[in-house]
């Protein structure tokens, strides 16, 4: 043969498709009494496809009864196992999904469970409701979440998430729409939100499921085991044939270096290591401004850092991440809770598109100071005073810091976990107005996880305002104390033209003989330890808003007038377990009413208390000034149950019969 023979069938054999790497995927479907014979196994592209799309693959019967074999190519799947015994329906989501398949064979059992249809009947709300059972009987405790059905995750708390009471029931009542069901139990009661090899997984087989107006939807969720086909098995059923040398799934996951990762070293505020952590991973999006819920999610990368302090956390994709390093997961932080944020940026974010190395991150305990508290700012007056404005962009302050004079802020400043911010009397801080995620606000912000002194006097005020030539309310963000561990100090300040005044959440504060003016809030507070005593707070659209009985929090002593509402009691937007969009449950190791008394409270526009919608717990506000005795008079510019029977009541009796002396700042 000539070469040009040879070189024109070369040509037409590069021309040729290549054969396909299809990669064997096995194993069993068993049902409670043994192997489900005819079971078949397919594979879904995406999680919609799930309950409307044609499967990529569907198996073929494997070596026994119940065994089935798949053929499919390199990607991500979402795998489910379909089955008939004696006339009725069984169905298993694999828990695992979205599996990888990449080369390897692989080994795949799955737990069916028997299929009940939702039930619908008429309601005066929209509501959905259930049990959820393993083996036929009740599960106390579980955590059923909701998930959107327009979503390609079933993970984490989702936008509901409800536990069932002593018979295995749960009701939630939400706004109609299709969603994902999903229950878990976790058998541990160490707070690690990670399942292990025996809790139990349960995903409804009809999702999505349809919330209607009007509607009650009922369904049963049945529940199996993670990793533990035998533990299902009933008494005498058992799963012959043999893996064949396949490499069982997560077995193979756990040993399987990824390509993208995160690894470092967690300490903390002495600089020794710390052992035990969790250590997350939370995907974000480039240049997406840091997001304050995401301690109370869980993350489906994670790791426990070693006797060194040490972690290596495996990624799936490049991309941007938030390390968030602490003891429990899937809940907000808990007060003496080791917490930290990846502090290398003010993002709290680090870009991953490899192996990424040396990620540092200090822990300290939250809302609980850690050793000797720093030096009050009156031994730091002696400081040398700025002449020029101190100008600031994106800044990260790692060490005790003073600010004097003028500062001026275009960006986010935060005060790391292990420095105290001290401000001398007569500062005066200015925030640019850039607003990089387009929501009308601006995002200069002062972010405290250390400890911030701000002590000025009542003639050298310090003051915190806009830096535009027309200031108005949002020019900046807010000073946001966010799991701060010592006691932070507000006094004597002056704070304008912000979203709020002050955001304080997971953290330790006194504010004190300060004003609160022309802002859209005020002050806002979540789970805190706070006294709010004799400040101004006024010409806000609101005063003081907060979305939690979790205290101690002290407000006395304060003038609160010429808002458009004086006090704002709103249920809380961050949704947590046992939150409900219509119900806010206090923690019960965190319950606690403020003390609202000693106040003036009056000449807010439209009221001087209001509940937020669906706010149904009673909150106490007796011995306050309200601008009037008249109890008709007060009422009107309250809005409790007896403007919405739906709400909580404000119990405000007795009432002051004038101004409390010393009300206001102190002069």
């Amino acid at each position: 043969m000539n070469s040009a023979i040879s070189l024109l069938l070369l040509s037409v054999l590069l021309l040729l498709p290549a054969p396909s790497r299809a990669t064997p995927v096995e194993g069993v479907v068993v049902a409670e009494q043994g192997p489900l014979e005819g079971a078949v196994v397919s594979a879904y592209g995406s999680l919609k496809d799930i309950s409307g799309g044609t499967p990529l693959c569907r198996s073929s019967p494997g070596e026994k009864p119940g065994f089935y074999r798949l053929n499919l190519p390199p990607g991500a799947y979402h795998l489910v196992a379909t089955g008939n015994r004696e006339g009725s329906e069984y169905f298993s989501f694999h828990g695992a999904n979205p599996v990888t398949v990449a080369g390897e064979k692989l080994w795949l059992p799955f737990i069916a469970t028997p299929t009940a249809p939702a039930a619908m009947r008429k309601s005066d709300i929209s509501r959905l409701t259930g049990v959820v059972t393993y083996k036929g009987k009740p599960v106390a405790g579980a955590q059923v979440s909701l998930y959107s059905a327009a979503g390609e995750q079933c993970k984490g708390l989702g936008v509901v998430t409800k536990t069932t009471d002593a018979a295995g029931k749960f009701a939630i009542d939400t706004v109609e729409g299709d969603y994902l069901v999903v229950a878990r139990k976790r058998l541990a009661s160490d707070r690690v939100m990670q399942l292990r090899r025996g809790d139990l997984f349960c995903y409804f087989a009809g999702n999505p499921v349809t919330v209607a107006p009007g509607t009650e939807t009922a369904v049963v969720i049945p529940c199996y085991p993670r990793d533990d086909v035998r533990g299902f098995l009933a008494d005498g059923a058992s799963v012959g044939g043999k893996r064949g040398g396949l490499a069982r799934f997560r077995e193979r996951a756990a040993e399987e270096p990824s390509r993208y990762g995160i690894s470092g070293r967690v300490t903390g505020l002495d600089g020794k290591p710390v052992a035990g952590l969790v250590v997350m991973a939370f995907k974000g999006e480039p240049n997406q401004l840091f997001r304050m819920n995401i301690p109370r999610l869980k993350s489906e990368f994670m790791a426990k850092t070693d006797a060194s302090g040490a972690f290596t956390i495996g990624l799936k994709e490049p991309g941007t991440y938030y390390p968030v390093a602490r003891e429990f997961t899937g809940m907000s932080p808990h007060r003496g809770e080791l917490f930290g944020l990846y502090e290398g940026n003010a993002d709290h974010a680090v870009t991953v598109a490899g192996q990424l190395e040396d990620v540092k991150i200090t822990v300290g305990r939250v809302m609980t100071a850690s050793g000797e508290v720093p030096a009050p700012a009156a031994t730091v007056e002696k400081s040398v005073r700025r002449k020029a404005a101190l100008r600031l962009g994106d800044t990260v302050i790692d060490r005790d810091t003073v600010w004097n004079g003028r500062v001026e802020i275009a960006g986010r400043v935060v005060v790391s976990r292990r420095a105290t911010l001290t401000i001398l009397p007569g500062t005066v801080v200015r925030f640019r107005k850039i607003d990089r995620d387009k929501d009308g606000i601006g995002d200069g912000e002062l972010r405290v996880l250390g400890r911030l002194v701000a002590a000025g006097t009542p003639r050298q005020r310090i003051r915190f305002m806009s830096a535009e030539k027309k200031p108005r309310p949002g020019d900046w963000s807010y000073i946001l104390l966010f799991t701060s561990g010592a006691e932070n100090v507000l006094r004597y300040c002056v704070v304008e033209h912000a979203f709020t005044g002050l955001q304080a959440h997971f953290s330790r504060a006194v504010v004190s003989d300060s004003v609160f003016a022309g802002n859209s809030e005020g002050l806002r507070f979540g789970r805190a330890e706070l006294v709010i005593v004799h400040n101004d707070i006024e010409r806000n659209r609101y005063g003081i808003r907060y979305h939690r009985l979790e205290g101690p929090v002290t407000m006395e002593y304060n003038l609160i007038r010429n808002n458009d509402v004086g006090i704002f009691f709103v249920p809380s937007g961050q949704n947590r377990v046992d939150f409900l969009p219509d119900e806010y449950e206090a923690d019960p190791a965190y319950a606690m009413m403020p003390v609202i008394r000693f106040n003036a409270i009056s000449g807010n526009r439209a009221h001087d208390y209001r509940f937020g919608d669906r706010q149904r717990y009673d909150t106490v506000a007796r011995d306050n000034w309200w601008g009037t005795a008249a109890l008709d008079r007060i009422y009107s510019k309250i809005y409790d149950r007896k403007t919405d029977a739906d709400l909580g009541a404000v119990l405000l009796t007795p009432v002051l019969p004038g101004p409390p002396s010393g009300v206001g700042v102190r002069q």
